[in-house]
C-alpha cells in the first residue's frame, strides 16, 4: 500500500499537467473522452440518414429507494420503455462515489458505462429523491444518489455469480472479494465480471463482450481517521443496432432488423462497433471528530480513456448501408418494374438486405488499380478524456436538531475528438475532402487538413476533424437541514463558476483562420437554490413541499456554431434557467403504503445543437437552436397494500404532460462555412413552431400493477405494465415557415407536415422468482426475471423524425420516422454462491 499512494499521485499529477493551461498541447495519443454518446456529438457527417443510430447510453431514469413506495415500485417496471422519471433526461441527477460527483462536463451526466457489470460493489446506493436534500451534494432537479465503495464498507464475503440471459449479451460471471475490516485496520475489496454471448439475441449482427474490475484497499488508522484506495473499469467491445422506417420493418418481417452488418468470409461482420473504457481512480480521506458530531470526506479522482465508434465513410459512390432510401421499393413508385425487382432482391438476396462488404472490396480493388483511392472505408470516431477532480464534504451537526451539509469540487477535463482511418477495405490509401465542397470555386474549401491536403491517409492516420474541449468547474454548495417533532425542513444554495474553450489541430479549409489554437474562454457563473418542509401530521402522515431553482451553462457541445472545425460562438448564449418544485402527501400503515405527488418543472432558455444534411441547401448544415422553453407537469403515485404475512398488492402510476412553450430560434449556417444560405449572407435565421408539441423521448403515462409473495426467503412478484403518451422526436426544420411553403392552412399535406407522431399505448408483462438458502455458514441463491412475458413487440423505445426534409415537393413522407422497439420476452436466470 505505501508503494501504491505515491505511484498513484504520479498519475495524479501527471495528469493534471496535461489538463491545466491553455496553452498545453496535447500529444496525438494523449487520453481525453466523450461528450455525448459518441456518435450524438461526433456527428455522422457521412451517414445522411443515421440520425439517432445507436440509441444508447440510457440510464434508468427512476432512482430506487426502499423507503419510497412509488420508486421501489417502478424503477424496474419502467425500464423496458426507457422511462425517464418526471420526463427528465438523466442530466439532472447527481451520482457520487465516495462523495465525489461523477459527472462528465461535456456530456452533463455521470455514464454508468465505467462500473458496468459490477454489481456486487455498486449496489445499495443512498438516494435522495427528486428535490430532496442530500448529505453528499447540492443535488439536482432529479434527484441525487451516491456509493459508498471504500472496501470497510463490504462485508467480510467470498462470492461467484452466473448469469444467463438474452439481452444484450448472453453470460456473466462474476467473483467478488472482501475481506472485512481485519484487526490491523485494514479491508480489501475486489471484484471481477465478464460478459458475453450472441445466440440468444433477437438483433441480428449485435454482439456484446465486456470485461470490469474493481480493486480497493482502506486502512483505518483509529476511529477518527481512514484512507482509501479504489480502481475500477468496464472495458466493453459492442456491435450496434441502427434505427428504422416502417417499410424497413415490414418487408423484413421483423422489428429487429438490423442494417449494419452482412456476412464477409463467412462471419458476420459489424460496421458499427463501439470500443470503450474509461477507468477511473479514486483516493479517499475521511475525518471523524472525537465528538462524532462533524465528519469530513476528501477524495481526490482521476479518470481517462476513450469511446470510439467505427462507421462507414465513402466519396462520390454508392451508400454502402442496404436501408438507404434510395434501395427501397418506395422510392420506385414511378416504375413499377423496377420496384418488383426491388421487392423481391429484398425479400430473397440476402446480400441486398445486409451489408454486401465483397462488393466494397471489389469497388477499392478497382480503384486502387486505377491508381486511385479507397471508395469506401471504415473510420472510427474517437473520443478521448482526462478529469482529475478533488471534492471535499462536510458533514455536521450544529445542535440537537440542526444539521450542516457543505462542500466544495474542483474539477479540470480535456476531451479530445478525432477519427481515424481504421481500415481501407482492400485500398491503399484514402483522400480526405469534404464531397459536398468540392463545386464550390474555392478548391481548399474542400479539404479538411489543408496543411496535408493532397495527403494518402493509410490505417492509422487522422482524418475529419482533430480538436479538444477545455473545461474547468468549480461548485461551492452548502445545506441546512433541520429536524423537529413535527417538522421537516431544509435550505441550500451552491454558486458554479466554469470556463470553456476549443482548441483546435487540424484546420478545414471553410474555417482556415478560426479553426487551429485555442479559442477564446468562456466564463459562465451559476447558482442554484433549494429548500423544502416536510409537516408530519402525526407519525404515519406526512406533507411535503419542496422547490428548487438554479441556473445552468450550456454544454459545451452545443457553444460552438461547429465545434468539429470552428472556435466562433454561437451568438445570445445564455445560462439555461431551470425552476421545479414538488408537493406530497405521504402514507405509511401497516396495512397500506402510499406516496403521492405532484410535480412541476420549468426550462428556460435551452440551448440545443444538431448537424445535419440538408436538402435545401444541398449539404450538411449547422443549427444551433437558443431560447429552448419547456414544461413538464404531472402526477406519480406509489401504493403498497399487504395481504395477509405473505402476500401485497403494489402499485406505482405516473401521469405527465411534457411540452415546449415557446418558438425557439435556430441559427443555420453551412458546413463547409463559405456556402450563402440565402443571397448575400452565410447564416439564415429560422423561428421555430414547437410551442405546445410534446417533448419526446420518455412515455408521459407509465403505469404498473403487481403481486408480491415473500414467505421463508421465497419471493415471488408479477407485474402488468401500461406505458402511453410516446411521442416522435421533432425535427426542427419541419416546423418553420418554409418547410410549409404556399400550402394551404388545414391542407391534408400541410397537416400531415407538423402533426406529432403518438404512438400507441402498450402492455407488458413480468415476473420474477427468487431463493435462497443457508448451507451451514455459506449462501445458495437463484433468481429468474421474464420481461415481457407476453412477448409484445410493438413497443416503440424510440421513434425520431428523420431532420431531411422534401422541400421540393413538401412531402411528409418523402423520409419517414425512424423506430426503436423494445425486445420481446426477454429472461434472466441466476445463481449465486456466497462463502460467507
Amino acid at each position: 500500500m505505501t508503494q501504491r499512494i505515491p505511484l498513484f499521485l504520479l498519475i495524479l499529477f501527471l495528469n493534471i499537467t496535461s489538463v491545466f493551461g491553455q496553452a498545453v498541447v496535447v500529444p496525438p495519443d494523449s487520453t481525453e473522452t466523450d461528450y455525448k454518446d459518441v456518435d450524438d456529438f461526433l456527428f455522422d457527417t457521412e451517414g445522411l440518414d443515421d440520425e439517432d443510430a445507436d440509441f444508447g447510453g440510457y440510464n434508468p431514469g427512476v432512482m430506487k429507494s426502499a423507503d419510497d413506495v412509488f420508486s421501489n415500485n417502478a424503477a424496474v417496471s419502467f425500464n423496458i420503455a426507457y422511462f425517464k422519471n418526471r420526463g427528465l433526461e438523466s442530466r439532472y441527477q447527481t451520482i457520487a462515489i465516495n462523495g465525489l460527483e461523477m459527472e462528465n462536463l461535456v456530456l452533463g451526466r455521470a455514464s454508468n458505462t465505467q462500473w458496468g457489470g459490477l454489481t456486487r460493489i455498486f449496489n445499495g446506493a443512498k438516494c435522495h429523491l427528486n428535490l430532496s436534500a442530500s448529505p453528499f451534494a447540492f443535488g439536482d432537479i432529479g434527484g441525487s444518489s451516491s456509493y459508498n465503495i471504500r472496501a470497510s464498507s463490504f462485508r467480510k464475503q467470498l462470492s461467484a455469480n452466473y448469469t444467463l440471459g438474452n439481452g444484450s449479451y448472453n453470460h456473466r460471471f462474476m467473483l467478488t472479494y472482501a475481506s472485512g475490516k481485519l484487526k490491523n485496520g485494514w479491508a480489501v475489496a475486489a471484484s471481477a465480471s465478464a460478459r458475453f454471448g450472441t445466440q440468444l439475441n433477437y438483433v441480428k449482427g449485435t454482439s456484446f463482450l465486456g470485461f470490469s474490475y474493481f480493486l480497493g484497499f482502506e486502512k483505518q488508522f483509529n476511529n477518527r481517521h481512514s484512507l482509501s484506495f479504489s480502481a475500477f473499469g468496464a472495458p466493453t467491445l459492442q456491435g450496434l443496432q441502427a434505427n428504422c422506417v416502417p417499410e424497413v420493418y415490414e418487408i423484413t418481417g421483423t422489428h429487429y432488423y438490423n442494417p449494419n452488418w452482412g456476412w464477409y468470409e463467412g462471419k458476420r461482420r459489424n460496421a458499427r462497433v463501439r470500443d470503450t473504457h474509461e477507468p477511473v481512480f479514486l483516493l479517499s480521506y475521511v475525518f471523524n471528530s472525537a465528538d462524532k458530531k462533524v465528519q469530513v470526506t476528501t477524495t481526490l479522482g482521476s479518470s481517462f480513456g476513450h469511446k470510439n465508434t467505427s462507421a462507414f465513410n465513402f466519396v462520390k459512390t454508392s451508400d454502402p448501408r442496404p436501408d438507404y432510401y434510395r434501395y427501397l421499393p418506395s422510392y420506385f413508385d414511378d416504375d413499377p418494374e423496377q420496384q418488383e425487382w426491388v421487392i423481391q432482391q429484398w425479400a430473397e438476396n440476402e446480400d441486398y438486405r445486409q451489408i454486401n462488404w465483397e462488393q466494397l472490396y471489389e469497388a477499392n480493388r478497382q480503384s486502387t488499380a486505377l491508381g486511385g483511392p479507397s471508395q469506401y472505408i471504415i473510420e472510427n470516431r474517437i473520443s478521448q478524456h482526462v478529469q482529475v477532480s478533488g471534492a471535499t464534504s462536510l458533514t455536521a451537526r450544529l445542535n440537537d436538531h440542526i444539521n450542516l451539509y457543505a462542500g466544495l469540487d474542483v474539477r479540470g477535463y480535456r476531451q479530445r475528438n478525432f477519427k481515424r482511418v481504421s481500415d481501407l477495405l482492400g485500398g491503399e490509401y484514402w483522400l480526405s475532402k469534404d464531397k459536398y465542397a468540392d463545386t464550390l470555386a474555392d478548391p481548399m474549401l474542400q479539404y479538411y487538413d489543408i496543411d496535408n491536403a493532397e495527403a494518402h491517409l493509410v490505417e492509422g492516420d487522422k482524418c475529419g476533424h482533430d480538436y479538444a474541449l477545455n473545461i474547468f468547474r468549480e461548485n461551492l454548495w452548502a445545506t441546512l437541514q433541520g429536524e423537529y417533532e413535527h417538522l421537516r425542513l431544509h435550505i441550500g444554495l451552491n454558486g458554479t463558476m466554469s470556463e470553456v474553450w476549443r482548441t483546435g489541430f487540424m484546420r478545414y479549409g471553410a474555417y482556415r483562420d478560426e479553426a487551429a489554437g485555442n479559442s477564446p474562454m468562456q466564463l459562465w457563473l451559476n447558482y442554484g437554490a433549494k429548500a423544502g418542509i416536510a409537516y408530519k401530521i402525526d407519525k404515519h402522515n406526512t406533507l411535503e413541499i419542496n422547490a428548487q431553482w438554479q441556473t445552468v451553462a450550456p454544454s459545451a457541445a452545443n457553444i460552438f456554431i461547429n465545434a468539429l472545425y470552428s472556435n466562433r460562438f454561437i451568438q445570445n448564449l445564455t445560462s439555461e434557467k431551470d425552476l421545479a418544485a414538488d408537493f406530497s402527501y405521504s402514507m405509511n400503515y401497516k396495512f397500506m403504503k402510499l406516496r403521492a405527488s405532484f410535480y412541476f418543472a420549468n426550462f428556460q432558455d435551452v440551448t440545443e445543437h444538431y448537424n445535419f444534411y440538408h436538402d435545401l441547401y444541398g449539404g450538411f448544415v449547422n443549427y444551433a437552436l437558443t431560447g429552448v422553453n419547456k414544461r413538464n407537469i404531472g402526477v406519480e403515485l406509489g401504493l403498497e397494500i399487504p395481504i395477509g404475512k405473505m402476500f401485497a398488492v403494489l402499485m406505482a402510476g405516473n401521469w405527465g404532460d411534457f411540452i415546449f412553450t415557446n418558438r425557439p430560434t435556430a441559427s443555420i449556417t453551412a458546413n463547409n462555412g463559405y456556402a450563402e444560405l440565402t443571397p448575400g449572407s452565410k447564416e439564415v435565421v429560422h423561428t421555430i413552431y414547437w410551442q405546445n408539441y410534446h417533448v419526446a423521448g420518455t412515455p408521459q403515462i407509465a403505469a404498473t400493477i403487481g403481486l408480491k409473495f415473500k414467505h421463508k426467503d421465497w419471493e415471488v412478484k408479477i407485474n402488468a405494465n401500461y406505458f402511453d403518451k410516446i411521442y416522435a422526436a421533432l425535427n426542427p426544420e419541419r416546423y418553420t415557415p418554409e418547410a410549409r411553403g404556399y400550402l394551404d392552412e388545414g391542407s391534408d399535406q400541410l397537416n400531415a407536415i407538423i402533426a406529432q407522431e403518438r404512438l400507441k399505448g402498450q402492455f407488458t408483462l413480468d415476473a420474477s422468482l427468487s431463493k435462497s438458502w443457508k448451507i451451514k455458514k455459506h449462501t445458495l441463491g437463484f433468481s429468474l426475471k421474464v420481461t415481457n412475458i407476453t412477448n409484445n413487440k410493438n413497443l416503440v423505445t424510440s421513434v425520431s423524425e428523420q431532420h431531411r426534409f422534401n422541400y421540393s415537393e413538401h412531402n411528409a413522407d418523402s423520409f419517414p420516422n425512424k423506430y426503436y422497439y423494445a425486445l420481446g420476452t426477454t429472461f434472466n436466470f441466476g445463481l449465486s454462491y456466497s462463502f460467507n
